[in-house]
């Protein structure tokens, strides 16, 4: 599977809240740590967006904003409003969120919301994505996010026979359109994880190879010749671009496919470490207890996963 896909494949984003945001005149709200994934298409007007442990962000017309679980943020029509601290669920059922001026036409429109990830690999995964990804109304994603969001909107705001599948694919598509427009605009500046990985062409090569066949025994050397580079030097600009080296980016993808599995399929344990490129149940009960502190075994049960185990871990 290609690295964008596999990665969003095992969030497996779920059940989004959609509202419109709108305000007029000065306003400020201030939103505590954001346990879900949140993401804003502005309709009309512009607004200022702080996160916490990032630059503000001036957001216009047509721009779209992605953010991660973070520790919190500030949105507001300008840096002169005081910010009134809001929970996510104040709307309650409430179609649109309204700001500031409270009567005339809004100045300013966000189509806002949020989605859930799976927590099994969250943590893994969402260290390698970007804290927050902005796409400008000029950019060439924007268009194409603009119609996925309409679409998505159009489905969360009502409840139709089969809204959850229709909402998960457009969610996964917009993760996609998101992420591929960031790989775009990657700089040497930019955090390291997978799409800093990605954006380097010979890193991207051993990326693909690692995720089309994670069963394989794979190795520095094997991958450095994948990408064309000595080994020393690929191992370096690894660690340097995704934030840890080769070797143990495989171990920790090997062990968030393992927890998938675990936690969906009715797999033995001989089955599952053959998957993700083990001899043995014994040797991956014993790497995936270094890994994750717990037997696979266990952690199937506490997951309510399916897989039997058929070795004493």
């Amino acid at each position: 599977m290609e690295p964008l896909a596999a990665i969003i494949s095992l969030l497996r984003p779920r059940t989004v809240f959609a509202k419109i945001i709108s305000g007029s005149g000065t306003w400020g709200v201030r939103y505590a740590r954001l346990e879900n994934v949140g993401f804003g298409l502005v309709l009309k007007g512009q607004c200022l967006l702080s996160a916490s442990g990032l630059d503000p962000l001036h957001l216009a017309s047509g721009d779209f904003v992605l953010m991660p679980p973070n520790p919190g943020f500030v949105m507001s029509s300008g840096s002169d409003a005081v910010p009134v601290a809001m929970e996510s669920d104040t709307a309650g059922d409430a179609r649109e969120i309204r700001h500031g001026v409270a009567h005339g036409d809004a100045e300013f429109q966000l189509l806002g919301g949020y989605f859930w990830f799976d927590p099994v690999n969250k943590p893994l995964l969402l260290s390698l994505l970007p804290s927050l990804v902005h796409i400008r109304n000029a950019d060439q994603a924007a268009s194409r996010l603009a119609q996925t969001m309409e679409l998505l909107s159009d489905e969360a705001l009502r409840e139709r026979p089969g809204r959850d599948l229709i909402v998960e694919r457009l969610v996964e598509v917009m993760l996609v359109e998101a992420l591929r427009q960031q790989l775009s605009v990657v700089t040497d500046d930019s955090k390291s994880g997978l799409l800093r990985g990605l954006a380097d062409a010979k890193l991207a090569k051993a990326f693909r190879q690692i995720h089309a066949d994670v069963a394989r025994v794979w190795t520095v050397e094997e991958l450095a010749r994948v990408a064309g580079l000595s080994r020393s030097t690929f191992s370096e600009r690894f660690s340097q671009k995704v934030g840890m080296p080769p070797m143990e980016y495989v171990m920790k993808w090997r062990m968030a496919r393992a927890k998938d599995i675990l936690q969906r399929d009715d797999k033995t344990l001989d089955e599952v470490a053959a998957a993700i490129g083990y001899e043995s149940a014994s040797a991956f009960s014993t790497a995936f207890r270094r890994e994750v502190g717990q037997p696979p075994s266990h952690f199937a049960r506490n997951a309510g996963g399916r897989a039997t185990d058929h070795y004493a871990a």
